[in-house]
C-alpha cells in the first residue's frame, strides 16, 4: 500500500459525496452509494489485491451486503482469488469472486474500505494482456452499484527507497533532503516518480519544472531517466524549516517511489474520479537523476511497494510555542430573525500548531449558545455535543463541539458560522466558546488560559427591518489548506494490503 494515502483519501470523501449529492434528490430516503476504484495493474508472474473504497451521501448500515468481482474477456492468463486477510469471500470461478458480510455494512460520507477485496494473479505468459474488471455491490434497500476498471498485466520492476534519516534544524534554517532509489530488478526501469508527504513545517525554497506544487509545498516529481539493474540514484530536495515552527518539536516527511506505469495509473484515477491533480508544474530548472541510455519496453509495475518509501525526521531545536485565543461574537437582530453568529479560534503564535496531516485537531472548541435562541444551521467542522460526546460538557445546555484541521498556522484563524434564530426579546443573553476543554482525545494546552474563553452575546428586539442581523467577527479568507489531494488514490493501487482504518477528519477553512 502506498504510504502517502493516509491523509489523502479523505479528499476523495468530499469529492465522492459531492458527486452523489448532485444526483440525489433531497427527499431520497435510501443512501446513494458510489465506488472508487483505480485501474488494476498486476505484475506478470505476481499478484495484487483489489480493494474498493465506498462512499454514501448519508450515514447508513446496509444489511445482507455483498460484492462480486468479475473479470472480462482478454485476460486469459489472469485469475481472481479470494484474499486470505478478508473473511466471507468465495471463489465462484477462476474469473469471479463474491464477498458477503454477515454483519451490517457501515457506509457514509467518511467512506469505508476493507470490507470487500479480491486478489488478481497473472501468469508470466500473460505479460501485456489487457481487459476489464467489474465490481458490483448489492444490499437491502439500495439498487446494485457497479464500477468497471481496466486491468493490465505489466512487467515487474522492484524499486527500493533509501534509508531513513534524522537531522536537527533550527526554525527558519535551510536543509536538504537526500532521497535515494535503488533498482532491485534484473531489467532497466524506464522512468520513476517520487511522491512527497511532508508536514507543514517543510517549506519549499526552489521549484523544478518536472515537479508539482500545491499550497506552497512540493507534492511529486517525475523523471524519465533509465535506472539500470542494481544501481542506486539520488536527488537532493532543498527545504526550509518554517520560521514559526514550534520548538522543540519533531516534524517529518515520507517519500515514496513509483514506476512510471504506477504513476500513470494514479494520475488517471485522480482524473477519472474528479479528485484533481498533483498540483501545478514548477517554474525552475529540471531536477534530474543520473542520465542513462534510453530504451523501450512494456509497461512496468512494482509488485512490492512496501520498500518504496523512506522517512526523514527533523528534530526542531530551540523554544517556540503557540498561544490559542478564543474568538467570541456579539450579534443583534430583530425578534424572529435568523442571524449569523461567527465564533472561532486564532493562533497568536509565534509557533505554528502542527499535529501532522494525520494527527488530531489542532484545536477544539466547546460552543454554548445563549438561551432564548435556536441554532438553525451548524457549520462544517461542528456537531452537537451530546452526553457521550468527545468533549466534556454540560448535558443541561445546548452545546456544540467544533474541531479544526490538524494544522493551524501562526497568525491564522478558523471561524465557524452558526445560523441562529432569535426566538424572543433578548438583552445581552450570554453564551461562550471555550478552547480545548477536557476531551477524550489529544489536545494542545498552551500556558495562557486567560484568552481560551470568549463570550457569545445576543440581543433581539422589535425592529423595522426584521430578518437582519450582524456579527463582529468576520475575517477574510486567505487561501486553501495545505492538504495535497494529488495522491488520493495511491493506496488503492496494487500493494498486497487488504484494508486499513481511516480516521475521521473534520474539514474547515483557514481564515486570517
Amino acid at each position: 500500500m502506498h504510504r502517502t494515502v493516509r491523509r489523502r483519501l479523505l479528499g476523495a470523501a468530499a469529492a465522492a459525496t459531492a458527486a452523489v449529492a448532485v444526483a440525489t434528490p433531497a427527499y431520497a430516503a435510501a443512501p446513494q452509494v458510489v465506488i472508487l476504484l483505480p485501474d488494476s495493474t498486476v505484475a506478470a508472474g505476481g499478484s495484487t489485491v483489489v480493494v474498493p473504497f465506498l462512499f454514501a451521501d448519508q450515514q447508513a448500515t446496509l444489511a445482507h451486503s455483498k460484492m462480486t468481482f468479475e473479470l472480462g474477456a482478454g485476460l486469459a492468463g489472469v485469475t481472481l482469488k479470494a484474499p486470505a486477510p478478508v473473511p466471507g469471500c468465495t471463489q465462484n470461478s477462476p474469473t469471479s469472486v463474491t464477498c458477503a458480510l454477515t454483519s451490517g455494512l457501515d457506509v457514509g460520507p467518511d467512506g469505508s474500505i476493507g470490507d470487500f477485496a479480491a486478489e488478481l494473479a497473472a501468469t508470466k505468459a500473460a505479460l501485456g494482456e489487457t481487459g476489464k474488471l467489474t465490481v458490483t455491490l448489492s444490499a437491502d434497500g439500495i439498487d446494485p452499484v457497479k464500477k468497471t476498471v481496466d486491468v493490465n498485466v505489466a512487467e515487474a520492476a522492484d524499486l527500493a527507497a533509501g534509508k531513513n534519516s534524522e537531522i536537527s534544524v533550527k526554525p527558519g534554517a535551510d536543509f536538504g533532503t537526500d532521497l535515494q532509489v535503488h533498482n532491485n530488478s534484473d531489467s532497466v526501469v524506464h522512468g520513476v516518480s517520487v511522491i512527497f508527504d511532508t508536514d507543514f513545517a517543510y517549506a519549499t525554497t526552489k521549484q523544478f519544472s518536472n515537479c508539482f506544487y500545491g499550497d506552497g509545498q512540493v507534492t511529486a516529481c517525475t523523471f524519465d531517466e533509465e535506472l539500470e539493474p542494481g544501481a542506486t540514484y539520488q536527488l537532493t530536495m532543498p527545504f526550509q524549516l518554517r520560521k514559526d515552527t514550534a520548538a522543540p518539536s519533531e516534524v517529518s516527511g515520507q517519500f515514496e517511489w513509483l514506476t512510471a506505469g504506477d504513476w500513470d495509473d494514479l494520475i488517471k484515477f485522480l482524473k477519472d474520479s474528479g479528485l484533481g491533480d498533483p498540483g501545478a508544474p514548477g517554474t525552475g530548472d529540471k531536477l534530474t537523476l543520473k542520465q542513462l541510455v534510453s530504451s523501450q519496453s512494456l509497461k512496468q509495475t512494482d509488485p512490492n511497494p512496501a520498500n518504496n518509501w523512506q522517512e526523514q525526521q527533523v528534530n526542531v531545536t530551540g523554544t517556540q510555542k503557540s498561544d490559542l485565543a478564543a474568538i467570541g461574537a456579539s450579534v443583534s437582530g430583530a425578534i424572529g430573525a435568523t442571524v449569523t453568529v461567527p465564533v472561532g479560534v486564532k493562533n497568536n503564535g509565534p509557533a505554528d500548531l502542527d499535529w501532522g496531516h494525520n494527527g488530531p485537531a489542532a484545536a477544539a472548541a466547546l460552543v454554548t449558545m445563549p438561551t432564548g435562541a435556536t441554532v438553525t444551521t451548524v457549520p462544517e467542522g461542528c456537531e452537537l455535543n451530546t452526553a457521550d460526546g468527545i468533549l466534556e460538557g454540560d448535558s443541561s445546555k445546548v452545546q456544540y463541539a467544533c474541531f479544526t484541521d490538524p494544522v493551524l498556522a501562526a497568525g491564522k484563524s478558523v471561524i465557524w458560522k452558526f445560523g441562529v434564530k432569535l426566538d424572543k426579546a433578548l438583552t445581552n443573553a450570554t453564551g461562550s466558546i471555550v478552547l480545548n476543554p477536557k476531551c477524550e482525545c489529544d489536545l494542545y494546552h498552551d500556558g495562557n488560559k486567560a484568552n481560551d474563553t470568549a463570550e457569545i452575546v445576543l440581543n433581539a428586539a422589535a425592529a423595522t427591518n426584521p430578518g437582519s442581523g450582524h456579527g463582529d467577527a468576520g475575517l477574510p479568507i486567505t487561501g486553501p489548506q495545505t492538504a495535497l489531494v494529488g495522491a488520493a488514490g495511491a493506496a488503492l493501487l496494487a500493494g498486497g494490503v487488504a484494508f486499513f482504518v481511516v480516521s475521521r477528519r473534520r474539514r474547515t477553512r483557514f481564515e486570517a
